[in-house]
């Protein structure tokens, strides 16, 4: 049976969008025809109402594209089902066309990691990303679900697949379309000494229903794809060679630090649009197929109508493509169980990874075998700085203090173990706690910690935190004598209210 090339998520050649970030609202909202869609990171939605209350608003006006990154897919030992349901609860209240996750892990061992974990390249990776995509589907409505790529910053020896064949493996076996991150391809080949034309070309294009494109920066020899930087012109030629073969699809520009005038990424965006734009027609790609019956094809338009997605536990053959062997192709005809030693095995790589990722004493080098002691020390700083990046827009007032601010973050991050659950709202805190004692961070810090208490109660001994259920009233008086008002009704996700008497 012939299965036809996935469609794009949206109609028209060109669609691009823009992670819609608080840096951005303004300038988009003042020209929403800047973009076509835009994306929202679905966690940012869950810890704040005030951000899930914006992307719900700006539904209205574009297509909104929920973004996961701490479902943990990947994770030998499950994903938390009650996040899943979040996820999708989300998608039905912005009338999503489309939702995407990470092929990556971001806890193991009972130990959350905090940032997106790339998984080894082994069968039982993809199996254990199987597993946990047919879970999450019963929790997500009835669209899409797009797999993006994980850059790497920490690398598995003995992987027993190439890069691309081992995302040929996810798609076979979820049945789900990839989105594929050019930027994180690039920034793997750069790192790895390959070509990124070749190692792109590896990945089954032909399952590419989304690209995402970021910038980065190289620093101490190694490229890191930070979000924070223009998008440099080898990704942009990796872009055109990407749609050069799949035909137009939508483009998302990440940015989520940094933020330059609004001019430098429209300038951005509008090269994305024209590279789109100059693909060619896509053809009809057909491959084979498992006998079934055949499910309704995802073809979503800007009106977002509610279409059904593949079905997720049906493992597909791999699509032919040059390099891949004939028996790679049949092996992909049978997605069977992990054997129980396969998958304990691979949760115990993921618990050691996790432990040697956020324990609060640097591991030795002879104790980190056998991994790479470069790459632990290197993914060990990208967690620290994510923590910060995590953070600090949870302190929207404090923020305003841009390098001060990630200047204190930064020791208070480095002086703290990571809490075991609302990573974020823990650090958030502490800094704020910081901040308070510094007399020009303060006025914005007693306000941030004031609307951060009202919503969570802690820390608990061990950092953690939790939602306050409970109503909230408080008062803080500021440097100068002025009085503010913190209230919140019953429930987790109830308005917070910020009063402020005038004298």
């Amino acid at each position: 049976m012939l299965v036809p090339a996935p469609s794009s998520p949206f109609s028209g050649a060109g669609a691009v969008g823009v992670g819609f970030r608080p840096e951005l609202a303004a300038d988009l909202l003042s020209a929403p025809g800047a973009v076509d869609f835009v994306e929202v990171v679905a966690e940012a939605c869950f810890a704040s109402p005030a951000a899930r209350r914006e992307a719900s608003a700006i539904a209205r006006i574009w297509p909104v594209v929920p973004h996961g990154v701490k479902l943990s897919l990947g994770s030998a030992s499950g994903i938390d089902m009650d996040r899943a349901r979040r996820l999708g609860a989300l998608c039905r209240e912005l009338s999503a066309p489309v939702v995407s996750e990470h092929v990556a892990f971001v806890r193991g061992g009972g130990r959350e990691i905090g940032h997106l974990t790339a998984l080894p390249y082994t069968l039982e990776a993809a199996r254990a990303v199987a597993r946990n995509v047919a879970a999450a589907r019963r929790a997500l409505p009835d669209i899409p679900l797009l797999l993006e790529n994980a850059a790497c910053t920490l690398r598995f020896p003995g992987d027993a697949l190439g890069e691309g064949d081992f995302y040929a493996e996810v798609v076979a076996r979820t049945g789900c379309d990839l989105l594929l991150d050019v930027g994180n391809v690039y920034a793997n080949a750069v790192n790895t000494g390959v070509d990124p034309a070749e190692l792109v070309g590896s990945y089954p294009l032909e399952r590419v229903a989304m690209i995402h494109i970021a910038g980065g920066v190289v620093e101490h020899g190694f490229y890191f794809d930070t979000h924070a930087h223009p998008v440099p012109a080898p990704v942009f030629d990796l872009l055109a060679q990407v749609v050069a073969r799949t035909g137009p699809l939508p483009i998302l520009l990440e940015r989520d630090g940094d933020f330059p005038p609004f001019a430098a990424l429209a300038a951005e965006i509008a090269t994305a649009r024209a590279i789109g734009r100059s693909a060619p027609s896509r053809p009809t790609l057909t491959r084979p197929r498992l006998a079934g019956p055949t499910p309704a094809e995802p073809r979503l338009a800007l009106t977002r109508p509610r279409l059904a997605g593949p079905t997720p536990a049906e493992p597909r053959l791999a699509p032919t493509r040059p390099g891949l062997p004939a028996s790679r192709a049949i092996s992909l005809q049978i997605s069977p169980d992990a054997s129980p030693f396969e998958a304990s095995a691979l949760a115990e790589v993921q618990a050691r990874v996790a432990e040697l990722l956020t324990s609060p004493v640097d591991p030795p080098p002879e104790a980190v075998a056998p991994f790479d002691a470069e790459d632990v020390a290197r993914s060990r700083a990208i967690l620290q700085r994510k923590r910060v990046d995590d953070a600090l827009p949870l302190l929207p007032r404090l923020s305003s203090h841009r390098e001060a601010a990630a200047r204190l973050g930064a020791r208070c991050v480095e002086a703290s173990p990571r809490a075991p659950s609302l990573t974020a709202v823990a650090d958030a805190l502490r800094i704020a706690a910081a901040a308070v004692d510094d007399a020009r961070l303060a006025p914005e810090a007693i306000v941030d910690r004031l609307l951060l208490r009202a919503r969570f109660v802690g820390p608990a001994g061990d950092g953690s935190v939790r939602p306050r259920l409970l109503p909230f009233i408080r008062r803080e008086r500021l440097p100068g004598g002025r009085v503010v008002w913190a209230i919140k009704g019953i429930g987790s996700s109830a308005e917070v209210r910020l009063i402020e008497p005038r004298r």
